[in-house]
């Protein structure tokens, strides 16, 4: 008779209400592999650009050396900001 009576307690429920997917979580993975793909072109840039500052002589080598630079530091430091707050998230 118990059974029965769950039976019918549970006739109006979702019976997928266990699983929790969320949206947010769906999207987690996509933002982590758009982070690694922004990483490494922020580390080919840096390396594009040492390459061609090492090549050419000119007076701005130094400046764009500086900003790529910071460039890369900007984005590592910010992807692991992101990163921290997707898994807090």
């Amino acid at each position: 008779m118990n059974d029965a009576n769950d039976i019918l307690n549970n006739l109006g429920k979702n019976p997928f209400s266990g699983l929790g997917i969320n949206v947010i979580s769906l999207f987690k993975a996509p933002i982590v592999i758009i982070l690694i793909g922004n990483l490494l072109f922020s580390a080919l840039l840096f390396l594009r650009s040492r390459i061609l500052a090492d090549t050419f002589e000119s007076s701005n080598n130094k400046v764009i050396k500086m900003i790529v630079s910071s460039y890369l530091v900007l984005t590592v430091i910010g992807s692991i900001v992101t990163v921290l707050f997707l898994l807090i998230g």
